[in-house]
């Protein structure tokens, strides 16, 4: 059995993890170490089982915790080389120790136990930003956050995925008459901010989302959106809506497979840095 959490999503925080035969891999941290082991343990998740933190940028609310967990526990941080490089500052400031500094490049398969993680470009105003296309146990999650417009390697990792987890962030209509000053609303609206529900709904038709796969529709806006209006728009699709802050679990049985006797390598053209 594959088991998996929201941690939380949203502008409070995002964390996610996966466990599989008693190993764990987090993505994003984005709450105090406290929180995250609060939030583990209510969803009976052992934080001692986690064997990597990957991060998809380093903006606070889904990197905060990086550099404590790695100063705790010894594990690895991955990020990609791209934050590094363009986004020293920010990477810096989480203080993580050398040895706990992994890089990866988009389309490169890492793996950590039984997962094997790639990850793929996203457009968002943090140097570096990914998401992640996840295979363990014979079943594939893919993450989608963070990212203001969507392309054709997203959609083909959606598109065979069990389990998606997507950004819905607002509502085009709430965000133009909502309290965001007209910079803040460009900002969220641009190619580097964030997808809309109705750019949401797009992706889910344009990858033809299998009817037997599961969305968890996350990161939506306090502010500029409602949990209502995204279940409304998903109406025609397999969905949990993720309120601001909310934990969500979930499990699926795990198959038989051959993933991840042989690392893949995929070229993946550099379309957003």
């Amino acid at each position: 059995m594959v088991r998996y959490s929201v941690l939380g999503s949203g502008s409070c925080g995002n964390s996610y993890i996966l466990s599989f035969q008693g190993q764990s891999i987090m993505i994003d941290a984005g709450y105090s170490l406290k929180q995250l082991k609060d939030r583990l343990s209510l969803g009976g998740f052992d934080f001692e089982s986690i064997k990597a933190l990957f991060l998809t940028h380093l903006h606070p609310d889904h990197a905060h915790a990086a550099g404590i967990f790695a100063r705790k526990t010894g594990s690895p941080v991955y990020v990609s080389k791209r934050c590094s490089r363009f986004a020293v500052t920010e990477y810096c400031a989480l203080n993580i120790p050398a040895s706990c500094q992994f890089f990866f490049e988009c389309g490169e398969t890492v793996s950590v136990g039984p997962f094997e993680v790639c990850a793929f470009y996203t457009s968002h105003d943090s140097a570096g930003s990914v998401g992640y296309s996840i295979r363990v146990g014979g079943r594939h999650f893919v993450i989608v956050t963070d990212t203001g417009v969507y392309d054709d390697c997203m959609l083909s990792f959606a598109s065979s995925c069990d389990v998606l987890f997507l950004e819905s962030n607002y509502d085009p209509t709430m965000l133009r008459t909502g309290p965001y000053p007209i910079r803040l609303q460009k900002r969220v609206a641009s190619e580097r901010g964030h997808l809309s529900n109705d750019q949401a709904l797009s992706f889910l038709k344009e990858c033809s989302f299998p009817p037997s796969s599961l969305v968890y529709l996350i990161h939506i806006s306090g502010n500029n959106n409602t949990p209502d209006l995204v279940d409304s728009v998903m109406s025609g699709f397999n969905h949990v809506v993720c309120e601001r802050g909310a934990r969500y679990c979930g499990e699926i049985q795990s198959q038989i497979s051959e993933i991840g006797k042989n690392a893949e390598t995929f070229d993946l053209p550099s379309l957003f840095d």
